[in-house]
Order: structure tokens, then C-alpha cells, then sequence
């Protein structure tokens, strides 16, 4: 049984491969056990719930992305995380429309549902992401192959699926949480719509970019940095704001996808004035 795989490889995405994917679920979606599934799902919170930990949400999309993915073991008849015709776990987990930081995958070949439970739990790192306090959602995806089933575990950290103006409204809340400057008031922003679409474009070129921001008129400071939780930032900008600022500040965030980040993240850039 190969080991878990969690998935940091960056792959282009083309439109073959999800073609050939799309084409080998929709062909079988009849034969997936669903109920194997909410079967297998059901051991593995149970497990959990003996840890003290909390249970999966189940995620349609990771049941998908899953699903295809057991398709594909039994189209090639081989247990493997990532076959010839398939992108890595990672980009078929964004293809499901899935935000998510953190992700992995368990896989089987077993006679039953308790069999591919009881391998999958007799295995330390196969246990791990069964076990793991990291991920928060589960999809399932188990087929019948002759007398045998093939399975699929696929976990994620799900982040929160904002729209663009929640993902503003969040950071916003949280920067201004972040000001403290002594006998200041709080700093006041300043609409200056051009940074989302500098923020986007930062996905594009796949780097962090300070210097397009200091084209704005009277930008004295610009801040740039990823993230996937907007309820946080970094230190030089908790610095940054540790200050007076008289002048106020802009803000831009975007949710997308690049070359080093095919899940997605947020990406922000941040000027004061």
C-alpha cells in the first residue's frame, strides 16, 4: 500500500486530463458503494471521537474529487496517488472549486469496508491523517473492482469560501484590530479600488509585488504578503501598524490560484499614506 501523499506538486492544469477524468466518473457513477462510503466515514469519526477530536465534515467536492480518483484506480487497476492522466491531489482538489491549505489522501485495496479501515488504521502515517488535528473535512470514494474495493480517502483543511467583498470586510476587521498605536486614533481607510486588481495580478506573475502600489499618489509605505487566514497578519504589518497613521491606508485582497499556490490564496496589498 503506497503512503500517503500530501500533495505540494505544481502541475498545469489542461483541459485533456479533466476531460479524461470527467469522462471515466460520469461513465461509472452508477457503481461508487455509496454506502460503503457513509460506512467508512462513519469508523473513521468514531475513531476520532475515541481521540477527543472532532469529526469530518463531509465535503461533496472531496467526495468528487475522491470519487474520480478511485475511477481512475480501477480503470488502470493500480493503487497509486496519482496516475498518468491525472493532475497532483492538490490541483484536482481546486478543480472541485475546494479552497482549502492543507491537504491529503489515503488509499486502498481491500475485500470490505472494515478491511480498508482496519489497514488504514494498522498503518502510522495512513493513521496520522485519519487522526490528524490539520484537516477538518473528508470526501470518500469507494468502487467494487471483481471481489475487491477500491478506496479513497481525500482530506483538507477547508478554508471559509468568502466572496470578494467578505474577504475585504474580514481583513478590514482584523487590521483595524491590529492598530494600536498609543493615543492614536484608529487609521481611517481610503477607497482606492486599482489594489484588488494589484492583488490579483500578484497571483498571475506568482510573486509578491511592492513596487506597482507605490504608482498611487502619496503612498509613503506598501505591504504585500499571502495568506489563508484573513484573521491574521504578519509581523512587519502588525509593526507597521503599531504606528500612528496619520494618513490613513488602502487595502486589496484576492482570492486565486498561481503557479506555486494551484489551490489558492489570498493575496493582499496593503499602502499607507
Amino acid at each position: 500500500m503506497p503512503p500517503p501523499k500530501t500533495s505540494a506538486i505544481v502541475c498545469h492544469v489542461t483541459l485533456t486530463s479533466m476531460l479524461v477524468a470527467l469522462a471515466v466518473t460520469f461513465a461509472v457513477s452508477q457503481s461508487f458503494d455509496a454506502a460503503g462510503e457513509q460506512q467508512l466515514i462513519s469508523l473513521i469519526n468514531q475513531e476520532r471521537a475515541r481521540e477527543g477530536l472532532p469529526p469530518f465534515a463531509v465535503d461533496e467536492r472531496l467526495t468528487q474529487a475522491a470519487r474520480r480518483h478511485t475511477a481512475l484506480m480501477v480503470k488502470h487497476q493500480k493503487l497509486s496517488h496519482q496516475s498518468e492522466d491525472e493532475q497532483p491531489l492538490q490541483v484536482r482538489l481546486a478543480e472541485e472549486n475546494l479552497r482549502s491549505d492543507r491537504q491529503a489522501e489515503n488509499v486502498a485495496l481491500e475485500m470490505d469496508v472494515e478491511g480498508a479501515h482496519a489497514v488504514l488504521m494498522n498503518s502510522p502515517p495512513h493513521r496520522a491523517n485519519i487522526l490528524s488535528d490539520k484537516y477538518n473535512a473528508i470526501g470518500v470514494g469507494i468502487m467494487l473492482s471483481g471481489d475487491r474495493l477500491y478506496v479513497t480517502e481525500d482530506f483538507a483543511h477547508r478554508l471559509p469560501d468568502y466572496s470578494d467583498p467578505e474577504a475585504d470586510e474580514v481583513l478590514q476587521k482584523t487590521i483595524e484590530r491590529a492598530a494600536h498605536a498609543p493615543g492614536a486614533p484608529p487609521p481611517v481607510r481610503k477607497a482606492q479600488p486599482a489594489l484588488h486588481e494589484m492583488a490579483c495580478n500578484m497571483a498571475l506573475i506568482d510573486a509578491l509585488d511592492t513596487g506597482t502600489p507605490r504608482s498611487i499618489p502619496g503612498v509613503h509605505r506598501v505591504m504585500a504578503w499571502t495568506a489563508t487566514d484573513l484573521e491574521e497578519v504578519p509581523d512587519h504589518v502588525k509593526e507597521a501598524l503599531a504606528q500612528p497613521l496619520p494618513g490613513g491606508y488602502s487595502l486589496g485582497v484576492c482570492f486565486a490560484a498561481s503557479v506555486s499556490h494551484p489551490g489558492g490564496m489570498y493575496w493582499i496589498e496593503m499602502v499607507t499614506y
